[in-house]
């Protein structure tokens, strides 16, 4: 079984919309899911509209490749593209930041809106 921790973003009008779905996604996806809580974190760019974040943490019997393309075919059908990208709006994000065990995103994982539902999952399994 691999383990791993997953970040969640969203910047667009209809964000905690996106957020909602995409957890409830994750969830028929993934198995021995536990979420940190929801919260707002000014975009890194300091430019962007400020995101929802949150991170979950999962299992799943799937390899890297099958989980990351599934997360990218659901950015996709969630209205992500490289045009919105480049306006600064983001549907949501889904990001494998450690699989099990290892960190594979360092600069997102030392990122606050990373690090801050990464604590609050720690405070809740210990």
């Amino acid at each position: 079984m691999n383990k791993l921790i997953i970040s969640l973003g969203s910047n667009s009008s209809d964000r905690r919309w996106q957020m909602e779905q995409a957890v409830k996604h994750l969830e028929q996806i993934l198995t021995k899911t536990v979420m940190s809580d929801v919260y707002e974190s000014p975009a890194h760019n300091g430019v962007d509209a400020p995101y929802l974040n949150a991170v979950m943490l999962a299992s799943t019997t799937k390899s890297f490749e099958e989980v990351n393309a599934a997360f990218k075919q659901w950015e996709i059908a969630c209205g992500r593209t490289p045009a919105s990208k480049m306006q600064g709006v983001i549907p949501i994000d889904l990001d494998v930041v450690v699989w099990n065990g290892e960190v594979i995103r360092v600069s997102d994982y030392s990122r606050d809106y990373v690090s801050k539902g990464v604590a609050q999952l720690l405070h809740r399994l210990l």
